[in-house]
């Protein structure tokens, strides 16, 4: 799981840093907003956001995240206790509200019973199965290593179980906000090349593409 913090006490910042990468979990963290702000759509699946932060405070970022990825995954971490800004953070679409001073035990608990594991193994049609975590695509004995970025495009892709992605969502999604356009599909050709079935990516409306994953990934999902 790929966490975003952004606490500007950096004791605390350390604490929470130290004890989820302790359990396996990838972390990336920041102490000032502005800095937080640009990094918001590098593919997280959790964020934890102090609310009083330097230069932008972590309700703009709340609403940045929002506006990118609506079913995203957010905590606020704040000793706030003015309820107009605590309704005003679930308005937002955080997913809890944890006050400070709290123990680094809650915010683990919170995260195994609030937010799933992504599943590692991902069934494709032609009998491939994409594994996350090895960042491996495995069809029989052919075994296809993908790069940071084919990872993310499948990420997403797979983020719409079926529907199409726009190449505005992939592109944000893999390269952030600042990309200049046209990379999608250079990245979809790529990746189209290296696999032994290249249907497993296609073209939905010339404007966007989905993967073709196999019917057992969406009973089970």
């Amino acid at each position: 799981m790929k966490i975003f913090l952004v606490e500007d006490d950096e004791l605390l910042n350390d604490i929470i840093v130290t004890t989820l990468r302790s359990l396996k979990y990838e972390v990336d963290t920041f102490c000032d907003g502005k800095e937080a702000l640009k990094n918001v759509n590098n593919g997280y699946d959790l964020y934890l956001l102090d609310i009083n932060l330097p230069n932008v405070n972590g309700l703009e970022i709340l609403k940045r995240i929002k506006e990118y990825d609506n079913d995203s995954n957010i905590f606020i971490l704040s000793a706030e206790i003015d309820i107009k800004t605590i309704l005003s953070a679930y308005d937002t679409g955080c997913n809890d509200f944890i006050k400070k001073p709290f123990d680094i035990r809650e915010i683990v608990a919170k995260i195994k019973n609030t937010v799933e594991e992504e599943v590692n193994e991902i069934p494709l049609i032609h009998g491939g199965k994409y594994y996350r975590n090895e960042k491996l695509i495995i069809f029989g004995n052919k075994t296809v290593k993908l790069t940071k970025k084919e990872t993310s495009l499948l990420d997403i892709l797979i983020k719409y179980k079926g529907k199409s992605a726009s190449n505005e969502q992939i592109e944000v999604f893999v390269w952030g906000e600042n990309v200049m356009g046209g990379y999608v599909r250079q990245l979809v050709s790529k990746l189209r090349s290296k696999l032994p079935y290249a249907d497993i990516i296609e073209n939905h409306t010339l404007s966007g593409y989905k993967i073709r994953l196999h019917k057992s990934f969406f009973e089970a999902n």
